[in-house]
């Protein structure tokens, strides 16, 4: 089998509300997805996808695109899709970095080789230990009596916990609407917070001791994705486990933070991470490291998320305290594939497929509806 033609769609999806992160993010009213479709000698077409966010990875769709066009499907068009370690070898020889780029080929190849095979991706990873994952809901800021609601509607539907975005100007302010949250939802509902790197090091410290008493399980990314000193100054001033995810991208990363004490959880993101192999090597290496995996996502569409769960189930050690982020595409204006019927709020979990590949299928119409730009890279 060899690859014959990739497509690259870059789309605009809106979000059904807009989404207040931190003061480092603002507001993000739509997502920018990039689909990559690769298409084989066999007829066997598999799906991936990457979610640049300019402000968030360092990259927007357009310089996905025109990476994924002048660099990286012209290094893998002919080769084996199936071939994983070949296909990172030959994007890595084409161009350094663009682990988000790269992960959408990566995921599009693992569709491939699952449908090749006529199994879920997650047999092709050693197989599944579980039919799903624990799923979670996510709030961005607003007024304390506005968050509250949100999150106790969430808590009634059935999710399994709720991570509070804070950050922002005002560290007063997320402290206030962290306590509206917890005595809106009671002390059973699992909450956890990300600054989003909105903080410095005395900043995070001080909404911590404000919000101890809260029963949160984890804080997420307080500091700069760079700061790792800071992360373990965090660490050590705080009594909760402090967990990374923009600082955590490559295994360097995470050898990193595991030599400088700076983190207890890594936040993988199947497309942040440059696909489902680096993100399985960096799932290993915290396993050995000791550190807790978070399996997070980006505002994503559902084939990403999808690579995620395929990868989630295979996991013998996850955090276990709350669900995970396997409900991006439920805060979309639609989802671009039928990812979304997996997502059982009622019982709490993202439910794995019977479909081969990443088992979903995309949804034509709805590409349709949001691409925005369209390029084709075909063997000569």
């Amino acid at each position: 089998m060899k690859i014959t033609k990739i497509r690259i769609d870059c789309l605009s999806v809106p979000l059904r509300h807009p989404y207040r992160l931190c003061r480092e993010y603002g507001v993000l009213p739509a997502t920018t997805p990039v689909i990559v479709s690769v298409f084989t000698d066999e007829g066997i077409t598999g799906y991936g996808e990457c979610n640049p966010w300019p402000r968030f990875t360092g990259d927007s769709a357009e310089i996905c695109a025109l990476t994924l066009e002048k660099h990286i499907a012209p290094a893998v068009i002919g080769l084996d899709p199936t071939n994983i370690n070949a296909i990172h070898r030959a994007m890595d020889e084409a161009i350094r970095g663009q682990h988000l780029t790269k992960a959408a080929v990566d995921i599009a190849c693992h569709d491939v080789w699952g449908k090749s095979e006529n199994v879920p991706v997650c047999r092709l990873l050693g197989g599944e230990l579980r039919k799903g994952m624990r799923c979670m809901w996510a709030v961005g800021g607003a007024e304390p009596e506005v968050n509250a609601l949100q999150v106790l509607e969430a808590k009634q539907k059935g999710y399994d916990g709720c991570m509070i975005m804070i950050g922002g100007e005002d560290w007063k302010h997320d402290a206030a609407r962290t306590a509206a949250i917890r005595e809106a939802v009671g002390p059973d509902f699992p909450l956890i917070v990300d600054a989003n790197q909105g903080w410095d090091v005395d900043t995070a410290v001080r909404y911590w001791k404000q919000i101890r008493h809260l029963d949160i399980l984890f804080f997420e990314q307080p500091v700069q994705s760079w700061d790792v000193q800071g992360m373990a100054e965090v660490r050590r001033r705080i009594d909760i486990p402090v967990s990374a995810d923009e600082s955590v991208v490559t295994l360097r990363d995470a050898r990193n933070l595991v030599e400088a004490g700076a983190a207890d959880v890594f936040s993988i993101k199947v497309a942040k991470n440059g696909g489902i192999k680096p993100a399985r090597e960096l799932c290993d290496y915290a396993d050995a490291s000791g550190v807790q995996i978070f399996f997070n996502s980006m505002i994503e569409e559902g084939i990403s998320e999808a690579a995620s769960l395929q990868l989630g189930v295979t996991r013998p050690r996850v955090f276990a305290g709350i669900g995970h982020a396997y409900f991006s595409p439920n805060r979309l204006d639609g989802d671009i594939c039928s990812y979304h019927e997996q997502i059982h709020p009622e019982s709490g979990e993202s439910i794995l497929s019977d479909l081969p590949g990443l088992g979903v299928k995309l949804d034509e119409a709805a590409m349709k509806r949001y691409t925005t730009d369209t390029r084709t890279v075909a063997e000569v």
